[in-house]
């Protein structure tokens, strides 16, 4: 991914990485509840709990170290838990 030499599109990447990130812990945890409480998913502690807060460090980490690599896999790991626990639940 090429970037102007003014940097002004990576900084905005990156806090909008960060920003993402960062957001999607208390969503996720407001989802687990929701599950484990309506449908009774045991998967959903595991990945849930895990990922997302995984996710939020990575995306302060790249904004901090100017990490785009980091940023895409914070974006990356913000987004995964839900295709995971549905693929996870439709297995079992």
């Amino acid at each position: 991914m090429s970037f102007p030499a003014s940097g002004e599109n990576l900084e905005l990447f990156l806090s909008r990485a960060r920003m993402m990130s960062a957001g999607a812990v208390p969503v996720y945890l407001a989802l687990l509840l929701f599950l484990t409480n309506e449908e009774g998913w045991h998967w959903s502690f595991l990945v849930f709990c895990f990922l997302p807060p995984v996710a939020a460090v990575a995306g302060f980490l790249g904004k901090r170290d100017i990490r785009p690599g980091l940023a895409v896999a914070a974006l990356v790991l913000a987004i995964a838990p839900l295709p995971l626990i549905g693929g996870i639940e439709a297995l079992f």
